[in-house]
């Protein structure tokens, strides 16, 4: 069984710290085997991550990307992939490039694509993200029921903006295979799921009002 954590963030987002190689060496601490960096609209990071890994543990490229209608995680994509197109746009894109698309935090209310949305993608994906260390313990619960019932596969990330916290969520993936191919594999066969631990209550309190004095400083423009 490995454990990955899919969703978190690096100093190349604009509201997250940590390098790469900072974040890597704490989900080893913590017994992970593999991680998708997957920062705002850019793929740097997760491309840096691919330069500085160990040989034993599994990077994934990836970008989480706003879309017009909320965000969209991209894994195993190397290049960019513009912003501010429809969720139904965006996937195309994301599929287009050679990657994956996965729904991260549907309920969230400033960049959740919400259930109407997702009905309009359901076809075209294999998983949404049924753990998120930032969401409310009912809310992960929420979307689990709304992946079971959509027959998808889930994935866990910790979506941490702060290394101290990466790996709180993670996606357990039911092979002893780190190729990188074989992982995705599972992912598009619906066999993943996502686990963890909700991040403490301060930290959240603390990135909702970060994001929001971010959200005022940036013009009412999301990220």
């Amino acid at each position: 069984m490995l454990k990955l954590d899919l969703h978190i963030h690096s100093q190349y987002s604009e509201d997250a710290t940590g390098s790469p190689k900072d974040i890597i060496k704490i989900l080893q601490k913590k017994g992970l085997q593999g991680i998708a960096i997957t920062d705002h609209n850019t793929v740097e990071g997760g491309l840096k991550a691919l330069k500085v890994k160990p040989k034993e543990f599994i990077v994934i490229p990836g970008v989480e990307i706003s879309t017009k209608d909320g965000h969209m995680l991209a894994l195993n994509v190397t290049e960019n992939i513009k912003r501010h197109l429809s969720v139904d746009e965006t996937v195309e894109k994301i599929i287009d490039a050679g990657g994956l698309p996965v729904v991260p935090h549907l309920f969230r209310n400033m960049s959740g694509i919400k259930k109407e949305k997702l009905r309009n993608i359901q076809t075209k994906i294999s998983a949404i993200e049924v753990f998120n260390s930032c969401s409310l313990p009912q809310t992960n619960l929420k979307t689990a029921k709304i992946a079971k019932e959509y027959g998808l596969g889930g994935t866990g990330g910790s979506d941490a903006h702060d290394p101290i916290y990466a790996g709180y969520a993670y996606t357990t993936v039911d092979t002893t295979d780190m190729n990188i191919d074989s992982i995705l594999s599972e992912i598009n066969k619906k066999k993943t799921w996502g686990k963890g631990i909700t991040m403490p209550l301060e930290y959240r309190q603390d990135r909702m009002m970060k994001s929001i004095k971010q959200f005022f400083q940036r013009g009412f423009r999301r990220i």
